[in-house]
């Protein structure tokens, strides 16, 4: 649809440019031809006149007088004076009878040699002012229609970029649809479970203390869900309006990681899922803000599980990779196409390899990144489909 507009749009401006300056030159041209085909006829005209009259001068000589050049030269020069200095007789030297052509004269715009004696008539332009202003004329259409398609063009841009802005707030405005109904369905599962399991407790429908135990672990994992989700939508909105500030304390991140790892195994990993948790020895300590590190591992965690199968492993690497610290992530899922590891860092987007039924605002790996950068440090991504994920967070010292 997007296309089939640019396309009409395009159309709609370069079709009447294209005619305008086709049949705007077409005209001019159209007009010279007529007026050089006029004053073609014209000069030949004047041609058979003084051809004529000195033919009618010469046969009424003798012989005699005909031996005489100058004789010859003098009826030349007279029958010529008819057309002023439009007609001029030149030898076969070259040299001009009566005098040489006036200084604007220009060349000869049609030459004859005349019969039975070496002498040529030559007729000069008799309105140059018009054939002037008529290649004036062409010279200024030509720069108008230059403008005209300039313009065009420039309208087409502006057009073009407009268009496109449009189109990326159509895309934003469709994205944003999209992440209220996940988030809308994010929030009602928990919620749902919550309330039916507090009721339940509520109105001692559970005779058992194993039961209880049990319901009460789901209430206090999807709670903790419900509070992961709103920070990660809490920060996304300070992050767009410039507001996220990061408290940075020289901390140690084999700690932070363990206990990141061990929370999120606690809460929110299936019963078949298994994540695995590997440390190099003598890490150095980091200046950073601990939540926001945490937070970062916790939405590559969660992606993980959602992505991977029920009873797959999930292996978290901490080792010393120069100029600091790397962390990694690795998981045996669906996957990511190599086409969209960019996009996927981009706020709502979520990959065209996405189970319809996994739950998801498109915010976790914005935020990941941001934390990350914030860190001076950045996040990579090293995927296969079909085969799993690898992020890594760089951390500088």
């Amino acid at each position: 649809m997007r296309l089939k507009i640019v396309l009409i749009f395009i159309l709609s401006i370069l079709i009447p440019t294209a005619l305008l300056a086709h049949f705007g030159l077409k005209a001019v041209r159209s007009e010279r031809s007529i007026v050089e085909s006029n004053m073609r006829r014209v000069y030949e005209s004047m041609a058979d006149v003084v051809q004529d009259e000195i033919k009618t001068a010469l046969d009424g000589l003798s012989p005699e007088f005909l031996k005489e050049t100058s004789i010859i030269e003098s009826i030349l020069t007279d029958q010529a004076s008819l057309f002023r200095d439009h007609v001029k007789i030149f030898d076969s030297s070259g040299r001009a009878l009566g005098g040489e052509p006036f200084k604007d004269a220009g060349l000869p715009v049609l030459r004859r040699p005349l019969k039975g004696i070496s002498y040529t008539i030559a007729v000069y332009e008799r309105y140059p002012a018009l054939m002037k202003g008529l290649e004036m004329r062409n010279k200024v259409l030509s720069f108008y229609i230059a403008i005209i398609v300039f313009s065009a063009f420039f309208i087409l841009g502006g057009s073009f970029f407009t268009l496109r802005a449009l189109s990326e707030e159509w895309r934003m405005a469709q994205i944003k649809s999209e992440f209220v109904a996940a988030l809308s369905h994010d929030l009602r599962r928990p919620l749902t479970s919550i309330r039916m399991f507090s009721e339940m407790l509520k109105e001692g429908l559970v005779a058992t203390e194993d039961k209880k135990k049990e319901y009460y672990d789901i209430i206090s994992n999807e709670s903790e869900q419900l509070t992961d989700l709103a920070n990660n939508i809490l920060d996304f909105s300070r992050i767009e309006r410039g507001r996220k500030k990061y408290l940075f304390e020289y901390g140690d991140i084999s700690k932070l990681a363990a206990e990141t790892v061990e929370s999120f195994k606690a809460h929110m990993v299936g019963p078949g899922q298994n994540i695995v948790l590997d440390m190099e020895t003598g890490l150095p300590g980091l200046k950073m803000d601990a939540y926001a590190i945490s937070q970062a591992i916790t939405n590559l965690l969660s992606n993980a599980v959602k992505y991977s199968p029920s009873d797959g492993e999930i292996r978290v690497n901490v080792i010393k990779k120069a100029p600091g610290v790397a962390i990694e992530v690795i998981d045996k899922g669906a996957g990511i196409p190599k086409k969209e590891h960019r996009k996927i860092f981009e706020k709502f987007y979520r990959t065209s390899q996405q189970d319809t039924n996994v739950e998801g605002t498109g915010l976790g790996l914005t935020l990941v990144k941001c934390a990350v950068e914030a860190h001076g440090g950045r996040v990579t991504i090293d995927s296969v489909v079909g085969k799993g994920s690898k992020f890594t967070l760089l951390l500088p010292v």
